[in-house]
């Protein structure tokens, strides 16, 4: 009988134990809050399909977390420029950076550029996901110079994740220079 008590508690404490240790890890995991633009149709939530887990999808926006590089992110995405427009003061506090998803078939449209002008604004990183590469593989022209433009098919998630990756070194140098330059 006491070799049942100690096991039940053994499991018990290990239990706890796990618990304990899962909310510390969790507790010291960055988080981080990425926005993601783009008009409608350009592929926004097909794009989010392949980095969220449990994407929310309402009628105004999108919202998911995943788990990436040992950073938590929240990833908000309203469903297009003209919701965009109304809630950007709030979905932009305490940006991380941003992911601006333009349809290659149609370019860059007068109301990305208001996208990417809030964006540049705001002074956090970004990308351009150059989206339906499968539909027009041809370059996507751009008159903002230090952008990197990162083609993909959101439809079978072709450069998404490494998009995601690529955002995500640029908001780790931007959090590097920031502290370096505190530093001094």
């Amino acid at each position: 009988m006491d070799k049942f008590i100690y096991h039940k508690n053994e499991q018990f404490y290990r239990k706890k134990a796990s618990v304990f240790l899962s909310n510390i890890v969790g507790d010291q995991m960055e988080t981080k809050k990425i926005l993601v633009l783009g008009n409608s149709d350009s592929g926004k939530r097909t794009a989010l399909k392949h980095i969220c887990n449990n994407l929310v999808e309402t009628e105004a926006a999108s919202y998911g977390k995943t788990i990436r590089n040992n950073k938590k992110l929240q990833i908000f995405s309203p469903s297009s420029a003209e919701r965009f427009q109304f809630m950007k003061d709030i979905l932009s506090k305490n940006m991380d950076g941003t992911i601006i998803v333009i349809d290659n078939t149609q370019g860059i449209t007068p109301n990305c550029e208001e996208m990417i002008d809030f964006v540049e604004e705001k002074d956090v990183p970004y990308i351009i996901f150059a989206n339906k590469q499968d539909l027009n593989n041809g370059p996507l022209y751009s008159h903002y110079p230090c952008v990197h433009i990162i083609p993909t098919e959101a439809i079978s998630g072709k450069g998404v994740i490494e998009g995601l990756n690529i955002l995500l070194g640029l908001m780790e140098n931007k959090h590097a220079n920031e502290i370096h330059a505190i530093s001094y």
